[in-house]
């Protein structure tokens, strides 16, 4: 399963995000984790007093021992959330930012209304006066300030990964298993002419009718008949990254149409020029064929020489 999203962009009026079921998953995760320390600052901040509160609180007092309980318990939860954090931020491959508590320092013109440390949450005077007595509890505040911010950078930069992954065309374009390549990138001898020429994709075999995948998300920016390479699908990746799908029987989508990772696009046949039905499958960066093989080395065999 995969989602799609669509958001203006230079990409002929629209881009493409594309988002499977994994992905979407980690994302939900992350979502989690900062519903999860929403949830303890909404919980705590509801225990708050009014404005009637007494300065001081009184640790002897059971009230004050069930807060400081209470602040125990928070962080430590915030403790396990930092450090589920600080994983996903791992795997992710980013370089954990200063943490908000610590200073940043000023080099040039600033400015901003004046925050005192504690008006992240302005504290009312019982809880300033549980940290006057050890609790921590302006300390988890800020704690959970900081982590709340750190989550939302890292469902950001996970977001933009993810799209960035779904787009890239690293997919094998043919449905079906064995699936195997007949004709590489590069040099050949020509299956007509038994001439030396360049092949500027990959041929890969399959009985006419198998339906041609999308190998990468994307929009589709030309669908038709295209000289010796027969019905022929493209699909625009963003970035530069364009993918060609060659010598099919039917096309199955239209100029314009968005189209997910492994959407069925069209079906092998011979049209063209072509000694028998395959797939034609090129890869073309900034308007130049590249090789195709490093794309899809990891689930085609054959794919690179």
């Amino acid at each position: 399963m995969a989602f799609v999203i669509i958001s203006a962009g230079p990409l002929a009026g629209s881009r493409t995000r594309t988002v499977n079921a994994r992905s979407f998953a980690l994302l939900a995760g992350m979502g989690a984790l900062l519903l999860a320390a929403a949830s303890m600052g909404v919980g705590y901040r509801l225990a708050q007093v009014e404005s009637s509160a007494p300065a001081r609180l009184d640790i002897q007092d059971p009230e004050g021992r069930a807060l400081v309980g209470r602040v125990g318990v928070l962080a430590s939860r915030l403790s396990k959330l930092e450090s589920e954090a600080a994983a996903l931020a791992q795997r992710l491959g980013l370089a954990p930012e200063a943490s908000p508590l610590e200073p940043r320092k000023v080099t040039g013109p600033a400015g901003g209304p004046l925050l005192q440390i504690a008006a992240v949450g302005t504290l009312p005077a019982a809880f300033q006066a549980a940290d006057d007595h050890g609790t921590g509890l302006a300390l988890a505040e800020m704690r959970l300030f900081a982590l709340e911010s750190a989550l939302g950078q890292l469902a950001d930069s996970a977001a933009g990964q993810v799209m960035q992954t779904m787009a890239f065309p690293s997919r094998v374009p043919v449905a079906g298993e064995g699936v195997g390549v007949s004709s590489v990138f590069g040099l050949r001898h020509d299956p007509f002419t038994g001439q030396l020429a360049r092949h500027a994709g990959l041929d890969i075999p399959a009985p006419r009718g198998t339906p041609i995948l999308a190998s990468g998300g994307g929009r589709v920016v030309a669908a038709g008949y295209k000289g010796a390479y027969g019905q022929t699908v493209v699909i625009d990746h963003g970035n530069g990254l364009s993918t060609l799908y060659g010598h099919a029987s039917k096309l199955l989508v239209r100029v314009g149409d968005v189209v997910m990772p492994q959407q069925e696009i069209a079906l092998v046949g011979s049209t063209g020029r072509s000694s028998g039905p395959h797939l034609h499958f090129e890869v073309i960066r900034d308007g130049r064929r590249v090789d195709p093989g490093p794309y899809l080395a990891e689930v085609l065999p054959g794919a690179s020489r």
